[in-house]
C-alpha cells in the first residue's frame, strides 16, 4: 500500500512537473501591427551609395551597394579595425608607443600627392596619436605603421588586412596595404605578385559594415571631425599641428553646400580613385540627434572634394523624407503590457520593462510598431533588473549583415522583485491555467 502511494505521488509530481513545462513554454503572439520598411532606391547623382542608421545598423537606402569598387583612403577604416581588435584583446593600449619604421617613413614624399606626418624612422608616438592622423588626416604613414604594429609577427601586412575582412565577411574585397595606395605606390608595402595598378576594393555596403564597427568599438570617434587642427608629438619635446579634413571642410566646402536640414558632418572618412570618382564614407548627424552611417562613391571627378559632401546630404535627406523613427524607451512598460504570466511567481505574473532604449525606422505615415511577445515567462529571477526576454518588432526590413540579433530585438527584463512561488501554489496556478 505505501508502495502503491508512493508511486501515485511520484507520478503526480512528474505530471505537474511535465504539464508545468507546457504551460510556460515561449509561444509568442502578435501584439500591435506589423510594419515592413525596406531600404529605398536612392536616385543621387553618384554611381554607389548606401545609408545606414549608425547606432541600429537598419539599411534605409541603397544604390548599387553591392559592387566591388576602389576605395583608396577609406581603407584605413579596415586598418582601424585591427587596432581596435588587438586594443580589445589587449595587446596593447591607447598609450602604447608605436615606433616608426624605415618602411612606414614617408617623410620624404609629396605631402600633397601622399599625406603623412612629418615623422622619421626610429620615432615613437602613441597609438591614440596615429590613430586619430588616420582619420582626421588621412596620414598614410600612420596607417601603415599602426597595421604592422596591430599585425601577428609572423604575416605580411596585406595578410593581415585579408584576417581582418575575413572576420566581418567582407566577401570579394581585395586587401594590398593599410593606406589603400595603388599597389605600385606603395613603395615597400608594393605585392610583388600582384599588377602594380592592383588596389584595395570594397563593396558600399562593406565600407558601412566597416564604419559600423569602428563606431561599435570606439564611438570616440564622433569627436574627429570636431578638430581642426591635429596635435601630435614626434619626440617628447617637440609638438606639431596639421590642418584635418574638418578644418579643410570648414575652410573650403561648406560653404558651398546645399544644407536645408543643418545637417552636420561628424566623421568617418574621404577616398578618391581617378576610377571610382570621389568619395566619402560619412557619419552624419540630423537636427533631432539621429545618425547616419553614408557611403557615395562616383560622386563627381575624384579631385572634386564638394560633390561628395553633396550627394551625402541629398541621400540623408531622400531617406528623411520617406522614413521617420519610433522608439521604446528603456525602464517603460511594453504599451500596455505591465506583465506577463509566469507561474513561477507567487503572483502568477512577472511585471516587466524594457531594460534598453530601441529605436526603428518605419515609413512615414506609419507611427506604431508591434512585436512579438510571450504568452509566458518560465524563469526562476525574482531580482529587479533581470533580463527575462529578448523578442522581435513586427518589423520586416534590412539590417548590415553583421548587426548582432540582440541590437535588432526589444529586451525585456523584471521591473521589481517577486517573490517565488512555493510548489504547491505553483500546482495551483497551474491547474487553473490549464482549466482555461
Amino acid at each position: 500500500m505505501a508502495f502503491f502511494c508512493a508511486s501515485i505521488l511520484a507520478f503526480s509530481l512528474l505530471l505537474y512537473l511535465l504539464l508545468g513545462l507546457i504551460a510556460n513554454q515561449p509561444a509568442q503572439h502578435l501584439q500591435g501591427q506589423s510594419q515592413v520598411a525596406q531600404p529605398i532606391k536612392l536616385k543621387v547623382d553618384a554611381r554607389n551609395a548606401i545609408v545606414v542608421d549608425a547606432k541600429t545598423g537598419q539599411v534605409l537606402g541603397k544604390k548599387n551597394s553591392q559592387q566591388q569598387i576602389g576605395i583608396a583612403s577609406q581603407s584605413k577604416m579596415l586598418t582601424a579595425y585591427g587596432v581596435l581588435q588587438e586594443i580589445k584583446e589587449k595587446r596593447f593600449n591607447w598609450d602604447t608607443l608605436v615606433e616608426i619604421t624605415p618602411q612606414s617613413d614617408w617623410s620624404k614624399k609629396d605631402n600633397a600627392t601622399f599625406a603623412h606626418l612629418e615623422i622619421s624612422a626610429g620615432q615613437k608616438l602613441p597609438v591614440s596619436e596615429l590613430f586619430a592622423a588616420m582619420f582626421t588626416s588621412s596620414a598614410n604613414d600612420a596607417a601603415l605603421a599602426l597595421a604592422d604594429f596591430a599585425k601577428d609577427s609572423h604575416e605580411t601586412q596585406q595578410h593581415a588586412l585579408e584576417r581582418w575582412a575575413k572576420q566581418l565577411k567582407l566577401t570579394g574585397s581585395k586587401w594590398y596595404n593599410a593606406a589603400g595606395q595603388v599597389n605600385g605606390d606603395a613603395s615597400d608595402y608594393e605585392v610583388k605578385t600582384a599588377k602594380a595598378d592592383a588596389e584595395n576594393t570594397a563593396s558600399a555596403e562593406q565600407l558601412a559594415i566597416l564604419a559600423y564597427q569602428d563606431l561599435q568599438a570606439y564611438p570616440g570617434l564622433r569627436t574627429f571631425y570636431e578638430k581642426r587642427g591635429l596635435v601630435y608629438h614626434p619626440t617628447a619635446n617637440e609638438t606639431k599641428i596639421k590642418l584635418t579634413e574638418a578644418g579643410k571642410f570648414d575652410q573650403e566646402i561648406k560653404g558651398k553646400l546645399q544644407n536645408p536640414q543643418n545637417l552636420t558632418f561628424e566623421g568617418l572618412k574621404t577616398g578618391s580613385t581617378p576610377a571610382s570618382g570621389g568619395a566619402l564614407t560619412g557619419l552624419v548627424k540630423d537636427s533631432r540627434g539621429r545618425e547616419f552611417i553614408t557611403v557615395v562613391s562616383g560622386a563627381g571627378a575624384y579631385t572634386d572634394q564638394v560633390h561628395r559632401y553633396q550627394a551625402t546630404i541629398d541621400v540623408v535627406n531622400q531617406v528623411e523624407n520617406q522614413f521617420d523613427s519610433v522608439s521604446f524607451k528603456a525602464g517603460q512598460p511594453l504599451g500596455t503590457q505591465q506583465t506577463i504570466k509566469n507561474l513561477n511567481m507567487k503572483s502568477g505574473q512577472q511585471a516587466v520593462v524594457l531594460q534598453s532604449q530601441r529605436m526603428y525606422w518605419l515609413k512615414k505615415g506609419q507611427t506604431k510598431l508591434g512585436y512579438y511577445l510571450p504568452k509566458s515567462l518560465s524563469n526562476h529571477s525574482q531580482s529587479k533588473g533581470t533580463v527575462v526576454a529578448e523578442i522581435n518588432p513586427a518589423l520586416k526590413t534590412e539590417y548590415l549583415p553583421t548587426v548582432a540579433k540582440k541590437t535588432r530585438q526589444l529586451t525585456l527584463a523584471t521591473a521589481d522583485n517577486q517573490p517565488l512561488a512555493h510548489w504547491w501554489q505553483k500546482a495551483h496556478q497551474w491547474s487553473a491555467f490549464w482549466q482555461k
